[in-house]
């Protein structure tokens, strides 16, 4: 079966809507996906009523900070009703808005002119705003011709109009996950750029590694199977899909995971 655990929609800063993810994955004959929008699960709902045919793992993409690295946790099958997490969420999305507002100021200040309102209508239901709505904004005003010169030379962190994000803690990410009954994931560890940080994240309570990722080579995929083999962790993948042609230009499905990392998985989320 073809699966794919980690997929972007318009809920946070993907390209398309989650009723479109869901005719992709079932042309592309996939069995099982999940949508991990980034800080945010209000796309899971019209997703799984969507989708017919194909199977939907509730999921998300959480934000986190390790040593001042950004860490993501990806969290699955976690009861979306689940006070304390919808408290967490709400909380963190407002800190979401209060960055990108002081990021807004910041180009403005540049001799960019973009403002927020602005910035809402043109993503109506996105509440996780973040740098990709930011940069795409200035690209749509002509200050750019890519998404990749405003992230290297405006909205990085040595950039003129950058504003570090909230810092929460990997260990308090993945209590709210485990609180609301779900599983948490390390995502894409090659993109941590530190496996001495990787190991000592793994000490904290983690049930899986994303071993498969679309910017993971063979030689990575290999290496994680074998830290998350030692370490009796589950092998999760996916493709990190945003939307074809954007910064990650990859394909729903292209980065599966082997069947028997996908029965295993499956077999514990039903016992959740």
């Amino acid at each position: 079966m073809i699966v794919d655990f980690h997929i972007h929609s318009t809920y946070s800063d993907g390209v398309y809507t989650p009723k479109e993810l869901v005719s992709f994955a079932e042309h592309g004959q996939l069995g099982m996906i999940a949508l991990t929008d980034h800080d945010e699960i209000a796309g899971i709902k019209p997703m799984k009523a969507y989708a017919t045919s194909i199977d939907i793992v509730t999921g998300a993409e959480f934000s986190a900070d390790y040593k001042g690295k950004d860490i993501h946790v990806l969290g699955y099958e976690f009861n979306c009703d689940d006070r304390e997490l919808r408290e967490y969420i709400s909380y963190y999305q407002q800190a979401r808005r209060q960055r990108i507002k002081a990021m807004i100021d910041l180009c403005q200040k540049a001799g960019y002119c973009i403002d927020y309102d602005e910035l809402v209508r043109l993503f109506p239901t996105t509440k996780a705003l973040g740098r990709p709505h930011v940069a795409q904004l200035l690209m749509k005003k002509g200050y750019a011709e890519s998404i990749n010169f405003i992230f290297k030379h405006i909205v990085n962190p040595s950039g003129p109009c950058y504003v570090p994000k909230v810092k929460t803690s990997v260990e308090q990410v993945i209590e709210q996950i485990h609180h609301a009954g779900g599983l948490a994931v390390l995502a894409h560890p090659k993109l941590i750029h530190n496996d001495t940080y990787v190991e000592e994240l793994l000490h904290f309570s983690f049930d899986g590694i994303e071993v498969y990722h679309s910017k993971h080579d063979d030689e990575d995929v290999k290496r994680y199977r074998i830290v998350a083999e030692q370490r009796g962790l589950l092998i999760t993948g996916g493709s990190d899909f945003h939307g074809i042609n954007h910064t990650w230009p990859t394909y729903i499905g292209e980065y599966t995971v082997q069947s028997r990392d996908v029965e295993k998985f499956i077999q514990v989320l039903r016992t959740i």
